[in-house]
């Protein structure tokens, strides 16, 4: 079934009145911002909803991923994770399965917040990190990862207030701590033991925390959005990491694709430097260089420099990171 705007859902204790379609819908999925309409005596959570929505086998699963990692008490309950309202399963004409959940509304995405007017907001930062690593603190407790850690998955309401109010959303990709049967986490985000082939610990999603803060900022350092037509994105951006931490990268122990990823990389970051007579493929500098360049205060120079450990067995935990000097300077 085809949702549509001024559709009805019938929940296990509201109803859901579709009002608006959301930017993030695709193809294969839709998401809507949906009207809670009470149905008998239950206290309403708050006025909306978001719904996420497929009838595609392949994103169904993620949902039910998702909504699997809610079943269990300590996610449920986390103050740092957005709160999920209801599980719609329904069947439409012939064998089709359309499956809806309904979650907390917040006011917007880390996304959507322009860096330029808001990187030097300590307030919001500080706010941002506790929810965040709250939430990865809180993953970790059960073992597990959330692996898509990036600027549209971290939700923020009230904002211009001197407390947002900020939570971590889509636990649709959480693996099992040390997952490694193919490398997980965005491009931009990917920690140097994901790209290796080691593994996705917790403190790869400490990193992929900080480096997203640092790809909010300034969004060609990291990742592949600055790359060229005619390159492929895994080797680019593999690239980038090498340019800002030599050596962090290294090659896949059993994967053939990311062993000539690898060194594709390892041409790609050479390129214009020294004895290479080849063109120059992007400019970005050395880590402590492109930190220098943000524009930010000095606490959260401080701070990211902080998180952004090359070795994962030395990388501050969240809990350790919210513990840090370095996080109580962010004031």
């Amino acid at each position: 079934m085809s949702l549509r705007i001024g559709q009805t859902l019938r929940g296990s204790r509201w109803n859901y009145l579709l009002v608006e379609t959301l930017s993030n819908s695709t193809a294969s999925s839709a998401v809507f911002k949906a009207e809670i309409v009470p149905r008998a005596e239950h206290q309403l959570p708050g006025r909306w909803a978001v719904i996420k929505s497929s009838s595609e086998d392949k994103i169904i699963d993620t949902l039910k991923r998702e909504n699997n990692c809610y079943t269990n008490p300590l996610i449920r309950s986390s103050r740092h994770i957005r709160a999920i309202y209801d599980t719609i399963d329904t069947h439409s004409s012939g064998d089709t399965t359309d499956y809806y959940l309904a979650f907390e509304w917040m006011d917007c995405t880390l996304k959507d917040i322009s860096s330029k007017l808001h990187r030097r907001n300590l307030a919001l930062h500080k706010s941002i990190s506790i929810a965040v690593l709250g939430a990865l603190a809180d993953l970790r407790n059960q073992r597990l990862v959330h692996t898509d850690v990036k600027n549209d998955n971290i939700l923020i309401s009230g904002l211009e207030g001197s407390s947002p109010v900020v939570k971590l959303g889509d636990l649709g990709l959480v693996r099992t701590e040390g997952f490694k049967e193919y490398p997980v986490q965005p491009l931009a985000m990917r920690a140097p033991e994901v790209w290796s082939g080691i593994g996705c610990f917790h403190s790869s999603d400490v990193w992929s925390f900080a480096a997203t803060l640092f790809d909010w900022i300034s969004p060609s350092v990291f990742g592949a959005n600055d790359m060229p037509e005619g390159h492929w994105p895994h080797p680019w951006a593999m690239a980038k990491l090498l340019r800002l931490f030599p050596t962090s990268v290294k090659m896949h122990p059993s994967d053939p694709n990311y062993q000539g990823y690898f060194r594709i990389a390892q041409v790609i970051e050479k390129s214009g430097f020294g004895d290479s007579k080849d063109p120059k493929c992007f400019e970005t500098l050395s880590f402590s260089e492109e930190l220098a360049k943000l524009d930010i205060p000095s606490a959260l120079e401080d701070f990211l420099r902080y998180l952004l450990i090359v070795d994962h067995e030395q990388r501050p935990s969240a809990n350790e990171a919210l513990s840090s000097a370095e996080f109580q300077n962010l004031h």
